[in-house]
């Protein structure tokens, strides 16, 4: 079972959403959601995720956003789907049971009392951890290599994004998660950047995720040459591992328009590409 964890940013809810409305989103894909942001993308995509009865958790108490007042705090607590809640006390001490732990810091989850605990646990492979909770764990991993500068990536080109699928049963994990095209550490807005990144998850010969970073010239005039640029190494890459998935055709689509989309729903593809995939494995 596999829990993509998102922190709410528009252009992933909407991927989430895109998907859901064609279907193409797997039933083992439980998408779990730290609300950030009061915006129609976020409930209108809840409505969704209750109308189409997709499995999903969202976290109760979010750690940044505009939820963290009592009201915010209460419409949350009053959304009809699975709960989570990130362990930031004893959980023994909370008056409300959710459906899901989270545990991002240590502190917390080892002072609890594990002894009785039946809720799924997501937690990273930490050894205090995995050996003081107790009930069903499930692996959280951060595969995302997170750079300061797009030009970065030129020196990586390609790498192992995750091959958890094949292994985390055998490991003893009830599942596995992670960040998608995106990493733990959390933040509100990114810098501009003199280059085009664009990171695309594809299926290697042996059935695991790996990551291409295509990425533009610094030197290009205008944000859709740079663009223009990028999709042209993706062309490439597709001849040797085809996806065909709706974020691509998303992408194609601005390609066919000789038009730059925005950062917003390059994004958006990647994700929708990344968890049509792994709708398919």
């Amino acid at each position: 079972m596999y829990y993509p964890y998102f922190r709410g940013k528009q252009y992933d809810l909407l991927a989430l959403k895109n998907l859901l409305e064609s279907d193409m989103l797997s039933q083992s894909i439980q998408p779990i959601i730290e609300p950030v942001k009061q915006s129609k993308t976020f409930w209108s995509l809840i409505e969704l995720l209750a109308q189409k009865n997709h499995p999903c958790f969202i976290i109760d108490n979010p750690s940044a956003g505009d939820f963290l007042t009592d009201d915010g705090l209460q419409e949350l607590a009053a959304i009809p789907l699975r709960k989570a809640r990130i362990v930031d006390q004893p959980i023994e001490t909370y008056e409300t049971q959710p459906d899901m732990f989270i545990i991002h810091q240590a502190e917390a989850a080892l002072e609890s009392d594990w002894s009785n605990n039946q809720l799924p646990t997501l937690l990273s492979k930490e050894f205090r951890l995995l050996n003081h909770v107790q009930g069903p764990k499930i692996i959280m991993e951060d595969p995302f290599t997170r750079l300061p500068k797009n030009s970065f990536y030129t020196e990586y080109e390609t790498e192992l994004f995750s091959s958890r699928k094949k292994t985390y049963e055998s490991l003893g994990f009830a599942g596995y998660c992670d960040f998608s095209i995106d990493s733990k550490i959390y933040y509100s807005s990114s810098y501009p950047s003199k280059r085009i990144a664009i990171h695309w998850l594809f299926p290697d010969d042996f059935d695991d995720l790996r990551i291409i970073h295509l990425v533009s010239d610094e030197d290009l005039a205008t944000q859709k040459e740079k663009f223009l640029q990028v999709m042209v190494q993706l062309a490439d890459h597709e001849q040797l591992f085809p996806t065909q998935t709706l974020g691509l055709q998303l992408l194609q689509e601005s390609v066919q328009q000789n038009k730059f989309p925005g950062m917003g729903i390059i994004r958006k593809a990647s994700v929708m590409n990344h968890l049509e995939l792994a709708s398919r494995m």
